[in-house]
């Protein structure tokens, strides 16, 4: 069945087109944490930025007993007691994390003597890993 013509249709008022409105709203930057800038050198602001950036990747740079003795030995050696905290910041993603055994290894690490890591380990680890281990100076 045919349908029969209608002028009206013609005569209805039509909005114009604004593409605009058919564009997807643009989805807000994720805010970047923000790096204090109370470090007391350099390189502890160094650490701070790629262990941010392996939080943010979440990966584990610590999945072999060598690696994670290692990575001790390089925070403890560089950084003392300070070096504890980002110990436990890069090992928390392993699967079968214990906040009192990596603890307890990095207090071991602290009484070594001779580890032959230096916090370069650290760096060539986040390289391997696909982490961008470059960072730009502070201003």
């Amino acid at each position: 069945m045919k349908q029969k013509f209608d002028p009206e249709i013609w005569l209805v008022e039509r909005k114009p087109f604004d593409p605009s409105q058919w564009l997807d709203d643009p989805a807000p930057e994720p805010q970047k944490k923000q790096v204090p800038a109370n470090y007391s050198n350099n390189l502890e602001y160094d650490v701070e930025i790629v262990v941010q950036r392996i939080e943010e990747s979440q990966l584990d740079l610590t999945c072999n007993q060598g690696d994670w003795v290692k990575l001790g030995f390089a925070f403890a050696s560089e950084f003392g007691e300070v070096g504890r905290k980002y110990f436990h910041r890069i090992c928390r993603f392993y699967s079968g994390y214990s906040y009192a055994e990596t603890d307890q290894q990095f207090n071991k690490c602290l009484r070594g003597e001779r580890s032959g890591s230096s916090i370069k380990s650290f760096f060539f680890a986040a390289k391997q890993a696909g982490i961008n281990v470059f960072v730009k100076p502070q201003s």
